[in-house]
């Protein structure tokens, strides 16, 4: 299964000069120069201790008692957490703590302080890196900017963002030492969107980026996809998608790119709107079709267009093991009553529908943390009754389809939120609707509490690396040691 780019709020500062590009020394200059390293002595502040050294009166009173049942109930955790190693404490802004989770690498645990923003807007910020042994920061780089993904690849951690009017940017920290390993520009300077085309994903040492057009033609206004050495940066190419105007989304699976060309979150009118309109050059059937790409050349492959000739809205939302999983959605009005029906699909890597479940309307106002795809399931949490203060969470075989479990869980929370859902062997970790942690058995579909006793909050983020667990608590970040 591919890993998907972690999203993350980081940004790489960048000096355009009139936009233009004189030869890679000079841009990866300019890179350099504006993507500082933070020195050492500001590195201090930010730090790993034992958590029977974290003070509580550091915290805003409202925190304190929520702070005070954590470090008592993560000295005795269950599985999937093993023991807790150490704490992270940072200072709090405005009631919130000032840095969040970014991802961990290896045991060692990265952090943004003060990113985040719009896209389009400055917004200063740094990504800092605590090394697992020794607690302290090793390294941390400035940035401006507004910060689209980033992820760990080819031995990099790579950060991207899309300044102002301007080409979007590419950089490659090394994650040893925190040196700028190369830094790429992609396509040319244009007005940046309110929500604008951004998204990757990587297979193997290739990074995978689809970018909003910068066509000097209005008329020739298709979305670009370019594909990037992870290694050094290079762009092995860079195309322009035919007849794709925008792209929600991007992923991978084995030789294929996938694009999904409107958002997932458009709603039911706006659904109608699309599959019914006459003001667009591509056939009904064709315009929320997925859109198949060469990983390989980024020549065009083939089209997936839904459960039938209707016209769909698809939107992919995961991959695994030979299987893209599509949720595919139409709103049409029979007679008076707005009708929305809502399909879950199974495709190949030739675009070929191996399987499908009939929502029956479901899914009015999809989120895309409804569903997640891992090992051979996919996960699903479902609503039937939108009065109800309860939810399922329904497991399915990413091979065929069949139902696999179905748990009920209290409140509406979607345990499947991509920053605060992590999946550990044969369990799901997630922040709960009502604060603290749930873990979910694979298996089974059986639920516990890997954090039992007294009520501990909310849990905003979980980052893990495989051998440890972070969890974020509103400015209190506890590492644990995974039970195998």
């Amino acid at each position: 299964m591919k890993r998907r780019i972690i999203a993350i709020a980081v940004g790489v500062a960048v000096i355009a000069a009139g936009g233009v590009l004189i030869g890679r020394p000079l841009w990866a200059g300019r890179c350099s120069a504006s993507f500082a390293k933070i020195p050492a002595a500001e590195l201090t502040t930010l730090h790993a201790m034992p958590l029977d050294q974290v003070e509580v009166d550091d915290f805003d009173d409202e925190y304190r008692e929520n702070v005070r049942n954590l470090l008592e109930v993560a000295l005795h955790p269950v599985g999937p957490l093993g023991s807790a190693r150490s704490a992270v404490v940072v200072p709090h802004v405005g009631g919130s703590g000032a840095a969040s989770l970014a991802n961990s690498d290896d045991g060692n645990v990265r952090f943004e302080l003060d990113g985040g923003g719009l896209v389009g807007t400055e917004t200063a910020g740094a990504i800092v890196q605590v090394d697992a042994k020794t607690g302290q920061s090793v390294w941390g780089r400035r940035q401006v900017g507004y910060g689209a993904c980033g992820g760990d690849l080819a031995g990099h951690l790579i950060l991207m963002h899309t300044p102002r009017n301007k080409a979007p940017r590419v950089a490659a920290v090394n994650t040893g030492n925190g040196d700028l390993a190369w830094c790429t520009k992609l396509g040319k300077d244009s007005e940046t969107r309110y929500r604008p085309t951004f998204d990757s994903a990587a297979s193997g040492d290739a990074l995978f980026v689809v970018r909003e057009s910068d066509a000097d033609n209005e008329s020739d206004d298709d979305v670009r996809l370019s594909r990037i050495d992870a290694r050094s940066g290079d762009v092995n190419w860079n195309l322009p998608v035919e007849g794709l105007g925008q792209a929600d989304s991007l992923q991978v699976l084995h030789d294929q790119i996938l694009l999904s060309p409107f958002h997932i979150d458009l709603d039911a009118n706006g659904r109608r709107q699309v599959l019914e309109s006459d003001d667009m050059s591509q056939p009904v059937n064709d315009r929320g079709a997925i859109v198949g790409r060469s990983a390989a050349d980024g020549s065009a492959t083939w089209l997936y267009r839904g459960p039938d000739d209707r016209g769909w809205i698809n939107n992919v939302v995961g991959t695994g093991k030979d299987v893209a999983v599509v949720i595919s959605r139409r709103s049409s009005y029979q007679g008076k009553l707005l009708v929305n029906e809502n399909w879950l699909t199974g495709i190949d890597r030739t675009g070929k529908q191996l399987w499908k479940h009939d929502f029956k309307g479901q899914f009015t106002d999809l989120r895309r943390d409804s569903f997640l795809v891992t090992g051979d399931l996919v996960l699903s949490h479902e609503q039937r009754d939108s009065k109800a203060d309860t939810s399922t969470l329904v497991a399915r075989s990413l091979t065929d389809g069949t139902e696999r479990w179905r748990t009920q869980l209290t409140g509406t929370w979607s345990p499947l939120r991509p920053e605060a859902a992590q999946t550990l062997g044969n369990d799901l970790l997630a922040s709960t609707y009502g604060g603290g942690l749930t873990a979910v058995d694979l298996r089974s579909g059986a639920v516990s509490n890997p954090l039992p006793g007294r009520k501990i909050g909310p849990i905003d983020r979980i980052v893990s690396d495989g051998r440890t667990v972070t969890i974020d608590a509103n400015g209190l970040f506890i590492t644990f040691d995974r039970t195998f």
